[in-house]
């Protein structure tokens, strides 16, 4: 049951998977736009250039409510043998695109887990209802995004905005920094004081 729940939010590009060597799973709520751009067509290049493979398939995994939870690229190798240095070399590759901690390497015969991952995520999320109930034309996502990149020195940020709840995700060189900032943000601006933070990567 379980697994079919998780199946059924699995968001894929293609309606049947391709035969595929390793998944590259990378701890990014990023929406499928964005991992196009930022981690498909990049790696497509790479793989290409390289003669290591392809790209067969993938998706975005998402919890209940609708938030994202990760995403995922399914990989098919030219040659039967998956070598050390080939996945080290996607693995250096991926993190320069940006993929933060808790990312992994998933080999499909072994299940052998490889983690990854620079960066660190932070999170910040806030109560739209009461939010709008308060002052409606306060309460601007896309001020708010920009105030908090400049704030944190991010850039490719990320959203999601549910039923009542709207989430903001940051990515950079350290959490603590990044929460530092958002927080000389949230006294700033009293709207926000109830926000919750939470470390994502």
């Amino acid at each position: 049951m379980l697994l079919q729940f998780i199946s059924n939010l699995f968001e894929s590009d293609e309606s049947i998977q391709n035969p595929y060597d390793i998944v590259i799973q990378i701890n990014d709520k990023v929406s499928p736009l964005d991992r196009r751009n930022l981690y498909m067509l990049p790696l497509h290049d790479f793989l290409t250039d390289n003669n290591y493979g392809e790209i067969s398939g993938g998706g975005i995994l998402k919890e209940e409510p609708g938030e994202i939870i990760f995403c995922d690229i399914h990989v098919k190798f030219h040659k039967n043998e998956i070598s050390t240095a080939v996945l080290n070399d996607i693995i250096n590759f991926v993190e320069i695109c940006g993929a933060p901690k808790g990312s992994k390497i998933i080999i499909e015969k072994t299940h052998q887990e490889i983690p990854f991952g620079k960066n660190e995520g932070i999170a910040i999320y806030f109560d739209g209802e009461n939010n709008h109930e308060k002052n409606h034309e306060d309460y601007n996502v896309d001020f708010v995004q920009s105030e908090i990149s400049k704030l944190t020195s991010t850039s490719q940020e990320r959203h999601w905005k549910g039923n009542a709840t709207t989430a903001l995700y940051f990515y950079g060189k350290s959490f603590e920094t990044m929460k530092d900032g958002v927080s000389d943000f949230m006294h700033t601006y009293p709207l926000y004081k109830s926000a919750r933070i939470a470390q994502i990567a």
